[in-house]
């Protein structure tokens, strides 16, 4: 027990140190804390999943919640408007190929089932929010592009969770709903926006109506915990509506005159937004290490295959930003941003558990992929972050986004635009 309550305080200093180091040398700290919980796992015996219990399920959600919050919180609506069209494109446009080329990589190459084939080009089909979210901060890509980001990692994670959990229900059953799939993606997604935004109205007004029993720190934290425990009861997408929720608390000044009345702008304070800053830090330094204790490579083959496939993301993106990224537009540092931006985390590691506790043959081999490909997908994306934060090893890259301006043009431009003739 003494030990256990050393290592918890530990990570506190560790987690922050790693932070600094990260804005030092752009290696980032998520990764390392990966490794650790790899080494302290797997690797030495001193910790397992099981000494977490359920505790670790709950765990992954709680940090899940509060970094989707948080990000929430710093969307801003000019952003927005620019980047969700853009983040829509990527995300479908990379779920679709990802899911392709993986789907033919197991069926020709690892010789398994189709079903098992295309569970897997589903389950690695989304870019992990837990990861992404907290990393694009200290990133010198533009707002937009960290808003894309931020949005693709939410927007995927449906489009992996809904399409993956509907082929699950069909192959155990026999039966495939077609309905099911797009009512899944379409309207239940639809509808989780506007009841994370609703929820967001309701907690300003009471804050506003009752100040003395809805003031207290962490109080805007709780509510969000409690909101996406609700909308998820109902059947609908929780990390979506905390999302919503954020921008919606963020966004206050954007309500007509006569709300205005009845809710205050500022209803997340300061110093709440310093506490939530901590609570995500922490949480995100245990999370990863959790993440860490979770991995298995059960054999070099299947290693060897997840690597494969982890390049593969990478490569997909690639083609995807040049499809759909305009020169114009972006800058090589957004788009260099933008493709290593790749990491699969905790809805990839959920859904892999699934097919072999429903009994799905083949099951095994999907988890043991899935759970060897998350790590590695992590160490490319930090490789790939490392390279284009540095001046050196991006000019190495800088052949691959001819055409894309310099950051600083693009700057310099939006701020002193061109005169209406």
């Amino acid at each position: 027990m003494e030990k256990a309550i050393v290592a918890i305080g530990a990570l506190f200093f560790l987690g922050h140190f790693l932070k600094w180091v990260f804005l030092k040398t752009k290696i980032p700290d998520l990764l390392i804390l990966v490794i650790i919980g790899y080494v302290a796992g797997p690797v030495l015996g001193y910790v397992s999943p099981e000494d977490f219990g359920k505790v670790g399920g709950l765990l992954s959600t709680l940090a899940l919640v509060v970094i989707l919050y948080e990000g929430g919180l710093k969307l801003d609506t000019n952003d927005l408007s620019t980047s969700s069209l853009p983040a829509a494109a990527i995300s479908v446009l990379g779920f679709i190929s990802i899911a392709a080329i993986a789907f033919f990589c197991a069926f020709v190459i690892a010789k398994q089932e189709w079903h098992i084939a295309l569970l897997l080009g589903l389950g690695m089909g989304s870019t992990s929010s837990a990861v992404v979210i907290p990393m694009v901060q200290f990133l010198s890509c533009s707002d937009r592009g960290k808003t894309i980001l931020s949005l693709e990692s939410a927007f995927t994670d449906v489009l992996a969770i809904v399409c993956f959990l509907v082929i699950t229900d069909g192959i155990v059953s026999n039966q495939f709903s077609i309905q099911n799939l797009l009512v899944g993606i379409g309207p239940k997604t639809i509808a989780s926006v506007f009841l994370g935004l609703g929820f967001g109205l309701i907690w300003a007004f009471l804050r506003t109506r009752f100040s003395d029993l809805t003031s207290m720190v962490f109080a805007s934290e709780a509510f969000a915990l409690m909101s996406y425990g609700l909308i998820e009861l109902s059947g609908y997408n929780g990390a979506m509506a905390v999302l919503a929720l954020g921008f919606c608390l963020a966004n206050l000044s954007l309500l007509p005159d006569w709300m205005n009345k009845h809710v205050k702008v500022n209803t997340v304070r300061f110093r709440e937004l310093s506490l939530l800053a901590e609570i995500s830090f922490l949480l995100k330094t245990v999370f990863f290490i959790y993440l860490g204790i979770l991995i298995k490579f059960s054999s070099l083959q299947t290693v060897l295959f997840a690597f494969l496939i982890s390049v593969c993301i990478f490569i997909t993106r690639y083609f995807c930003v040049k499809l759909l990224f305009k020169k114009a537009d972006y800058s090589k540092k957004d788009a260099m941003v933008t493709v290593a931006m790749g990491p699969r985390g905790l809805a990839c590691a959920v859904l892999a558990t699934i097919p072999l506790q429903r009994g799905v043959e083949g099951g095994l081999w999907l988890q043991d992929t899935l759970f060897a490909m998350i790590p590695i997908s992590i160490i490319l994306t930090s490789i790939f972050v490392i390279s284009s934060e540095s001046p050196e090893v991006s000019k190495f890259f800088n052949r691959f986004f001819e055409g894309y301006q310099d950051k600083d043009l693009i700057e310099e431009e939006s701020t002193n635009p061109l005169p209406e003739s």
